[in-house]
């Protein structure tokens, strides 16, 4: 058994830096070879609800998770704050894949699952920066369920697109004023502590945008960062958690 894990690639145009790293993780070898695949959050630099248009946009995408399932590998697809209110649209489109679409599992805050004896949490990982409060309110409130049904049935996919757009290039911006590597990487190791004596042997998480693969007593952290930049993914075998490289 085998699962690997990839997060905050940013997938936003066609043959970006995020979709080319998206396919050579699904053509790895330790890919191909794995059971379960854990897509954790940002896969998309921005999708929100079950809008048709998404079909078409991301058709290859979507292609690569149905191949996926088809060949037996359970999928789990957890939200981000990129890509959120996903249930619906994920529900759809692998509606048609018969019983393959069992293999996709939705993961809309977080999963923790038991994997080759060890209980494994999965989340994007944005909860781990416990400091930044003024996100943490604001993830609160987007993803309450009004603003799923807004998403879905009222705001029109171009208003969607131009928000999210908006919010990703002021973040970035900011972002690129303040981002020091080894202050976010101790702040989420900071959020660990949640995870203490509570059973949890393994988190794999993301947002940070930085890599980090620490062991705090019984407790592993796995964050494979900025793909595009990190060049990294997680794996989790016989082997030991672990990074990889993708390329």
């Amino acid at each position: 058994m085998r699962l690997v894990a990839i997060s905050d690639i940013h997938i936003n145009e066609h043959d970006d830096n995020g979709l080319t790293c998206f396919r050579n993780f699904s053509t790895h070898a330790l890919v191909k070879d794995a059971t379960h695949i854990a897509l954790m959050g940002d896969i998309f630099d921005l999708v929100a609800g079950n809008h048709h248009e998404y079909d078409k946009r991301w058709e290859e995408v979507f292609k690569i998770i149905k191949s996926f399932c088809e060949q037996g590998k359970v999928v789990y697809f957890a939200e981000g704050n990129h890509d959120m209110h996903l249930k619906r649209l994920l529900s759809r489109i692998s509606s048609g894949w018969h019983s393959h679409a069992t293999h996709l599992v939705h993961i809309e805050d977080y999963l923790v699952i038991d994997f080759l004896g060890k209980k494994v949490h999965l989340s994007h990982g944005d909860e781990l920066n416990v400091h930044d409060v003024t996100y943490l309110k604001y993830k609160k409130f987007i993803k309450k369920f009004p603003m799923g049904l807004i998403a879905d049935f009222i705001l029109p996919i171009s208003v969607l697109d131009y928000l999210g757009h908006k919010a990703s290039k002021k973040s970035r911006k900011y972002g690129s004023t303040r981002f020091n590597e080894e202050d976010v990487r101790f702040k989420f190791r900071e959020g660990l502590s949640k995870y203490f004596n509570t059973g949890i042997d393994i988190v794999v998480g993301g947002h940070s945008h930085v890599t980090d693969n620490y062991l705090n007593g019984n407790l592993t952290y796995l964050n494979n960062g900025y793909p595009p930049k990190s060049n990294k993914f997680i794996v989790i075998d016989n082997e030991g958690p672990r990074l990889e490289t993708l390329v």
